[in-house]
């Protein structure tokens, strides 16, 4: 039998704010840090991105003895780093500067233009976390993510066996305290949870890729990584886990359908018949964002954090407005007024600019509006073609339009959440979205996409029976189903009555923290372990 430790390990390829391209940094560095305040033991395993870490994050205790792996024909050294992140989040870097040491995570344009060899880069990520166990000793629970994590599974069966640990006894308060005798793990490997953090990312390859990332053949199979002839790192990952999770109720509905499963709907829909599919909301670091002591913006929130009402609305108000003038100051936008004296509204975009984000779309509807009466500042990176279009956008409307394009800057991003009135993002497909989340928290009105997280987490005015209404739901998001919306909100905001008070109100009491998903996510760890 294995010796195993009280811990549970989060592996991925991204932890926020060390590294992030998208939801999974944010996920990656708030939900183990909840769980770390619940008492539990927690280890979160990364690669070492020398070139992106900041070191002022990290506190490096210990280095172990190299490690190796072959990849075919050829060995890699890689190396082991422990210590912290944050002052006290215990981390393992996975050092392997051929394949970390780069300039971006997954790849240039967040992510668009990949690395050629992400495949081998994540493998080593598996085969490193691996190595660590062996070192450190092995977690009751592996909680892996996405596709970049999803060679994690097969390595740890690889390494320990199949047989998964179990707690022989009563399991529950066990990552809080010790093994004991009443209470011993039995087994030869951690169990495994695995999170789907978006279904369109799948990391698919040649077939014969297989043979170079140092599985064992029993995994070029259906019931593992091959797929229509193909390797499917994602399909292998569900397959070979114990429990598998979205990051939204909602979403876990969409993926078993064709049109959101991407060709794995079949799969999801057994795991979700076995009961072992489930949907479980993200939620966001609200220490961090936090208006009232927001460090990036030059006009903090005089209002503590708690149940807001309309009375608030006045403080919210000038915490925009001055927001606003800042933001503007930076980005040389002039603040504009309408026919009325009212200063324009402004929406504000923080979003990869790819085709399910629904972007491409907004922009084809402002530039369909004869003269559309609102401000814009978009922040974000993805496909050349609507990179192209939005700066061309600002180009034609230079004293409406302001974008930056190709890479993510997080001091603005939470400039624009600042001083944006209305927040669009019409996404087509959105597993959970955490920008409506932080924007609502910034006292943003929303326009979004009906679905998946935005579905679960925006409550729309245009529905009657909704309490405290924060925005409305696209049902359509072509351009005509965007100008719509627009023009709904445009109309209540220039209106400046109660309607519009309230939904700023309404949009910034909701509370989206981790702390009712952690005790989900810490029920699911004693369930797997059971």
């Amino acid at each position: 039998m294995s010796e195993f430790n009280n811990e549970i390990w989060f592996v991925g390829a991204e932890m926020s704010p060390l590294v992030k391209a998208g939801g999974l940094g944010d996920v990656m560095g708030s939900l183990p840090k909840v769980l770390l305040k619940a008492g539990m033991n927690v280890r979160v395993v990364i690669p070492y991105y020398k070139n992106i870490i900041s070191k002022n994050f990290i506190d490096i205790k210990r280095v172990y003895p190299a490690g190796q792996v072959n990849f075919g024909e050829i060995p890699f050294e890689f190396g082991i780093k422990t210590g912290f992140a944050m002052g006290d989040i215990p981390l393992v870097l996975i050092e392997q500067n051929h394949f970390f040491n780069r300039e971006d995570v997954y790849g240039s344009h967040g992510g668009v233009c990949a690395y050629k060899d992400n495949l081998w880069r994540y493998a080593m990520l598996a085969h490193g976390t691996a190595y660590a166990m062996r070192a450190l000793g092995i977690p009751l629970v592996v909680h892996t993510h996405d596709w970049s994590g999803g060679i994690v599974p097969a390595v740890i069966r690889q390494a320990f066996g199949d047989k998964k640990v179990y707690i022989n006894g009563p399991a529950e308060g066990i990552f809080n305290g010790k093994l004991s005798r009443s209470a011993s793990a039995k087994g030869l490997r951690p169990a495994i949870a695995f999170t789907i953090h978006n279904l369109g990312y799948q990391g698919v390859y040649g077939i014969d890729d297989f043979y170079d990332i140092g599985l064992d053949f029993r995994y070029n199979s259906s019931a593992a990584y091959e797929h229509f002839g193909t390797f499917n790192s994602l399909k292998g990952g569900i397959k070979l886990s114990d429990i598998v999770t979205t990051v939204s109720p909602t979403y876990a509905d969409e993926i078993t359908a064709p049109e959101f499963g991407f060709g794995l709907d079949g799969e999801l829909k057994n795991l979700r018949d076995d009961g072992r599919l489930k949907g479980i909301l993200n939620g966001i670091d609200l220490d961090y964002w936090n208006p009232a002591v927001d460090r990036f913006i030059s006009y903090n929130l005089n209002l503590k954090a708690g149940r807001y009402s309309l009375k608030d609305y006045g403080e919210w108000e000038k915490f925009k407005f001055n927001n606003k003038k800042a933001l503007f100051s930076q980005i040389s936008l002039p603040l504009k007024t309408g026919k009325n004296g009212k200063v324009l509204p402004l929406i504000g975009v923080v979003s990869r600019l790819t085709e399910e984000k629904g972007i491409n779309e907004f922009l084809d509807a402002l530039f369909n509006w004869n003269d559309f009466p609102f401000q814009v500042a978009i922040l974000g990176s993805g496909k050349d073609y609507i990179e192209r279009k939005a700066n061309y956008l600002s180009e034609i409307f230079k004293d409406k339009v302001f974008t930056q394009t190709g890479k993510y800057d997080e001091a603005l991003s939470h400039k624009i959440y600042a001083a944006a009135d209305i927040f669009v993002m019409p996404s087509k497909f959105e597993p959970c979205g955490l920008s409506q989340m932080i924007a609502m928290r910034y006292g943003c009105v929303i326009a979004a996409g009906d679905t998946g997280g935005l579905h679960d987490t925006v409550s729309d005015i245009m529905d009657s029976g909704v309490k405290n209404p924060s925005g409305i739901l696209i049902k359509h998001t072509n351009p005509d189903g965007i100008a719509w919306a627009l023009n709904e909100l445009y109309n209540r905001y220039i209106s400046d009555g109660a309607e519009w008070r309230n939904l700023v109100v309404n949009s910034a009491d909701k509370h989206f923290g981790w702390d009712d998903s952690a005790k989900v996510y810490e029920s699911l760890y004693y369930d797997i372990i059971k």
